[in-house]
């Protein structure tokens, strides 16, 4: 039973952060991507403030240490994350970023054994590049031009170490501090590091988008959108996503990262009509069964793999 709860923990928040690419799709055409951010953290602050002072009555004393740490997790992500994603696929097609973005797990045991001695047995890895390969058969058209700078590159893999940096640091506080108490942090931290970008770049622009949006009657499009990628990708997400980084490790936790594409092309598939071939069936099921082998202990259970 605990490891059936610890999974639907990993895999929900694959779900949520799936239908932000459909959330986003609605939203940028009232406001701007900064200003996205910045109002699903503040939400997402006051959300997990209201609740773990009146219903979870929470009240964890932070180690002075600790501030510094929150504070270095709110940098990698949603910070550094965000911005390197946002950023990087100005200058790279859609499908290289998607591979890119994808590296994340298949980076990640190098990083939990050197940092925190995670070790991996050879169904586990197995089961990464598994489903590692039916991400790429899954995004991948060969048809099309897979187009790139250098640039874009590099901020695409910044965002991969960020997302990496993330679940270390929350590997470590998780042994001191419930999810909320993390989470709630996080937000908070976060959204002050957002607050000059959105001063500089968007705050000039606000009133009039949010006065269009009155206008023509989609402010409460705009408005329900927000609170939903706030209270679902940006609350429940990193809250339940903890608990199997802490349990899990982060090497197994993040293989579940690439469900979210196979979760993204479901959803857009139902809300979005788009296009639904047996290529991306089978790159789905291959990405199913990856990371069904990674969980595995396997056979050689005292064999782990020394990476590095």
């Amino acid at each position: 039973m605990k490891k059936f709860i610890l999974y639907t923990f990993a895999i929900l928040p694959m779900v949520f952060w799936a239908l932000t690419f459909i959330w986003y799709k609605i939203i940028l055409d009232y406001i701007g991507p900064i200003t996205v951010i910045f109002f699903r953290l503040v939400i997402a602050s006051l959300i997990l403030i209201f609740v773990t002072k009146y219903f979870f009555k929470t009240k964890e004393k932070l180690a002075v240490q600790d501030y510094k740490n929150l504070l270095m997790l709110a940098f990698f992500e949603p910070f550094i994350y965000f911005l390197g994603e946002s950023y990087g696929m100005l200058y790279v097609s859609s499908t290289v970023a998607s591979v890119i973005i994808s590296m994340i797990p298949v980076l990640t045991p190098v990083f939990a054994f050197k940092i925190l001695n995670e070790k991996l047995n050879i169904f586990n890895i197995l089961g990464l590049l598994l489903s590692f390969a039916g991400v790429i058969m899954i995004l991948v058209n060969p048809s099309a031009a897979a187009d790139f700078t250098i640039k874009g590159v590099v901020l695409l893999f910044i965002a991969v170490l960020g997302a990496v940096s993330y679940g270390i640091i929350v590997k470590k506080l998780s042994k001191d501090y419930s999810s909320m108490t993390i989470a709630k942090y996080q937000s908070i931290f976060g959204a002050f590091l957002f607050l000059p970008l959105f001063l500089v770049l968007e705050y000039g622009t606000i009133g009039e988008k949010v006065s269009k949006t009155m206008i023509d009657g989609t402010f409460f499009n705009m408005i329900s959108t927000l609170f939903y990628m706030s209270f679902f990708a940006s609350v429940l997400a990193f809250v339940l996503i903890i608990k199997p980084i802490k349990e899990l490790g982060i090497s197994k936790t993040n293989v579940f990262t690439n469900l979210i594409p196979v979760f993204t092309a479901v959803i857009s598939y139902f809300a979005l009509n788009e296009h639904f071939d047996t290529k991306k069936i089978l790159g789905m099921s291959i990405v199913l069964l990856g990371i069904v082998l990674s969980q595995l202990k396997g056979l050689f259970k005292k064999k782990t793999l020394q990476i590095m």
